[in-house]
């Protein structure tokens, strides 16, 4: 038997491609809207992806107050001087310690006194706008922020008296302003710079080891480095401690958490998040693109097999295919790439809204199109591979008979006295490809399921758990450092009894209710300290330390409130152990206390805890509940490793002088709420130092976070629709104009135009109600168990089963569904029986 000769023609297999490209202009419209459509999705993604890291990464370096990898705290000289040479570090910048400016001005705002070199500076936000950074020994770099606080303008050269403590020793100074820099309210605190002379001057007495034991490390040094990229900074900053003689026993170090690569064992959820999220892409992509490639093979199955006839192998037929499909991605992309890009950048502002990220910078990067394009490649491919195979494998024989129905099916011929039912005609026309239904009905469910389960999510964030944890009452006011979460319970407080009797004599208040907040030192009880070695295996290492040191010192730190009576029904939603017995709460022989957020739980109810009084006195108190975590409006905002506790407003009282008061809250009737914003808006502009929270502005907070979720969510959902829809569309329009003859023979046997039509508009309601009962069986289930998840991911979220976007979409599947049918119909039947019945 003879060989066959092989053409490998390159030039024939190229014109093939083009010709063959040029005479599918339907599948081309269809094929290149859905590239576009799946780039687009990609490309929107990634954008919003690449730049949310970036902005976010941004928005904690400012917070953090610098750009290092990470570094190495309070360390003496010599240990400097082992550390700073290490291979791994390619960066580095130093600072000294000093202290904190005391003056009265600056209370509410914690400035701290540094030295810092010039990489330190320009890493630390902290280049000069304005003028040099300090080289004389009176000389500051200092911050606008600062100067504000200072009321001064800001100018260079002028004189800034700062107080300040050395080893407790304290100094009252003049120093010239040599460099202003912008300076960032989203950072902790501010700093006022000093030049070498100073620290050479003024802290080369300073014994550094003893130093290492105080609070503030005064005269020792902190080593800021960049290594060569930012991917497992802690892991580096460890070996450089080993390296150098040194563990983090000797030396704390500290990562900067604004670089993502730096850890990865936190973002499990996130990352599972995005595999949906380009699961659900790649698969709508993948269903259209399939579909439409497979028709069209199917179609043209007849030129394929001509082409086997002289000598065309299947691995040409797969080229002439795929040339096809990357010229359509050379149209498709780009313009997918463009759309997709505008797309992210428009929706970026939206969703850094609704994750409270100030600042938003919509990256440039080229990963974004460089990731998208090979996704949508990718897609591209895995879509082909079907049709390839399907192509490339039929014989010239069986391409003259091929039509892409499954040839096992056989279906039972039943007699009937009444004839053929259209309905049954209709329903065996689409089982004759079970494939192509099933991608069609699949493409369809997947949108729906997807717009089901946004609608569920974006419906199920409760409204009443969202205020209930931020705000407790109409309004609550307060000193301004206490919305900043930097209250400090030892200054004197903005908010004044004088003002909440003001307050209170308005219309439509009838109570306004206080809390009072103190620090202090309390004894460790035998039963806490045996309840902290049961935890210290499972401790990290800097709680760890601390643990240490408190059962050393035999006391711990302890911050504790005063809360006035209408308060106390506040806690009874957060006290999973005991009960709010209120008359006994209110005896002031208990105390309510709340789990520390490092140790966990170190008492329980019935426990003894001891408070001493400012006057010399001590009182035990007897724990009546425990609460997991308090609302934000009931605390400071901070924790440390120690007893947090709430007793009467009255009890409060007796255990200290200070009755500066923290906050105070109170409802109001609905006619006068505006008139006491008024009030309020009028005290805060004399008095800059307090500020409030309403109810309606946590109100509008949400709808706005909720507002981003939808707009997001939907535009996803839309896109997945559309792309269903055109799956749709194309699988109707291809079937009947490739059934020409088909339904040709049925006029020509005595259907009427009307019993055809009726047929066709079954077939298409049939993938309709098919989608239907995908959904209600399938989707509904799916949307439950992600939904009710979420729960757990989101303390806002509350599931709640919903029909709603089901009851919305299938009116337009089943208008669609009827449409399409009788427009194409009526396009296929122009031409006479006798021609359609010509055509092969």
């Amino acid at each position: 038997m003879s060989k066959m000769i092989e053409n490998n023609n390159k030039k024939v297999i190229n014109k093939l491609a083009k010709e063959s490209f040029k005479s599918n202009k339907g599948r081309n419209k269809f094929a290149v809207i859905s590239i576009i459509l799946t780039t687009l999705l990609f490309t929107a993604f990634f954008t919003i992806q690449i730049s949310i890291l970036k902005s976010n990464e941004y928005s904690t370096m400012r917070m953090i107050g610098s750009t290092f990898h990470g570094g190495f705290g309070s360390l003496t000289t010599k240990e400097y001087e082992k550390i700073k040479d290490n291979r791994l570090i390619k960066e580095k910048g130093i600072a000294i310690q000093v202290g904190l400016a005391q003056n009265e001005e600056l209370a509410k705002r914690q400035t701290e006194i540094k030295y810092g070199d010039v990489r330190y500076i320009n890493n630390c936000f902290a280049k000069p706008i304005k003028g040099n950074i300090p080289q004389n020994k009176n000389e500051i770099l200092i911050d606008k922020i600062t100067l504000d606080e200072l009321g001064l303008p800001y100018e260079i050269n002028q004189k800034i008296n700062i107080t300040y403590n050395i080893d407790e020793n304290k100094y009252k100074k003049d120093f010239i302003v040599s460099g202003i820099y912008e300076g960032d309210i989203v950072s902790s605190a501010s700093v006022i710079y000093l030049s070498k002379d100073f620290i050479e001057s003024e802290l080369k007495d300073i014994n550094q080891e003893q130093s290492k034991k105080t609070y503030w490390a005064t005269g020792l040094i902190d080593l800021e480095v960049n290594f060569s990229n930012s991917f497992f900074i802690e892991n580096k900053l460890e070996k450089v401690l080993k390296e150098s003689g040194y563990s983090v026993d000797d030396i704390k170090i500290g990562m900067n958490h604004a670089y993502v690569g730096g850890r990865f064992d936190n973002s499990i959820e996130s990352m599972l998040g995005v595999i949906g999220f380009l699961g659900i892409i790649m698969l709508s992509g993948y269903l259209i693109i399939y579909n439409i490639f497979y028709i069209s093979i199917v179609k043209d199955i007849k030129f394929y097999g001509l082409l086997k006839t002289i000598g065309t192998t299947k691995k040409q037929i797969k080229k002439i295919i795929i040339k096809q499909a990357l010229t359509l991605c050379l149209i498709g992309i780009p313009i997918g790439l463009i759309l997709g890009y505008s797309a992210g950048a428009i929706l970026m502002p939206v969703v850094m809204n609704s994750m409270n990220i100030e600042y938003t910078k919509i990256s440039i990067n080229p990963i974004i199109f460089i990731i998208s394009i090979l996704f949508s490649l990718i897609t591209v491919l895995i879509s082909l591979y079907k049709p390839l195979k399907v192509a490339s494998k039929v014989s010239p024989v069986e391409a003259t008979r091929y039509s892409g129905v499954n040839e096992k099916y056989n279906k039972k011929i039943k007699r009937s006295s009444h004839g053929a039912r259209l309905r049954n005609m209709a329903l065996s026309n689409i089982l004759k490809n079970k494939k192509k239904a099933l991608v069609v009905i699949s493409s369809l469910s997947i949108s729906i399921i997807l717009l089901n389960m946004v609608y569920t999510i974006a419906n199920g964030f409760d409204k009443d758990k969202y205020l209930s944890t931020m705000i407790g009452t109409d309004f609550t006011i307060g000193d301004a450092s206490f919305y900043r979460w930097r209250y400090n319970a030892n200054e004197k407080n903005a908010l004044t009894q004088e003002l909440c009797n003001k307050i209170e004599k308005l219309k439509g208040i009838k109570s306004v209710d206080k809390m009072y907040y103190r620090e202090l030192k309390i004894p460790l009880t035998d039963v806490m300290s045996k309840n902290l070695d049961k935890k210290k295996n499972k401790l990290p290492e800097k709680t760890l330390r601390d643990v240490n040191y408190i059962q050393e010192d035999k006391e711990i730190s302890a911050g504790y409130y005063g809360v006035d009576e209408n308060i106390y029904e506040l806690f009874k939603n957060y006290l999973p152990k005991g009960e709010l017995d209120i008359n006994k709460f209110k005896s002031g022989n208990y105390i309510i206390i709340t789990e520390c957020y490092e140790t966990g739980n170190i008492v329980n109810v019935g426990d003894k805890v001891t408070i001493p009084f400012e006057n010399g006195k001590i009182k035990e108190y007897e724990v009546l509940a425990i609460s997991k975590q308090m609302p934000l409006y009931l605390y400071v905002g901070y924790s440390f490793t120690g007893i947090i506790g709430y007793i009467p407003s009255e009890e409060f009282k007796k255990t200290t002088s200070n009755d500066s008061i923290m906050t105070a809250m109170f409802n109001v009737d609905k006619k006068s709420l505006n008139t006491v914003k008024s009030f309020l808006d009028k005290e805060i502009e004399k008095n800059p130092s307090l500020d409030y929270r309403s109810k309606s502005t946590y109100e509008n907070e949400f709808k706005d976070m909720n507002k981003s979720n939808e707009i997001v969510g939907y535009g996803l959902s839309l896109m997945v629709g559309i792309i269903g829809i055109l799956n749709f569309d194309n699988v109707m329009i291809t079937s009947i104009t490739s059934r020409k003859k088909e339904l040709s023979m049925l006029k020509s046997i005595g259907m009427t135009k009307d019993q055809i039509r009726k047929m066709l508009v079954l077939e298409g309601l049939y993938y309709v109600f098919a989608t239907i009962g995908i959904v209600i069986t399938i989707g509904l289930p799916i949307t439950y168990i992600l939904a009710s998840r979420f729960e757990k991911i989101s303390w806002m979220f509350t599931y709640k089963f919903t029909v709603i976007p089901l009851l919305l979409t299938v009116p337009i599947l089943l208008l669609i569904a009827i449409l399409i049918p009788v427009v194409c119909f009526k396009q296929v039947s122009k031409n006479s029986i006798v021609e359609a019945l010509r055509e092969v």
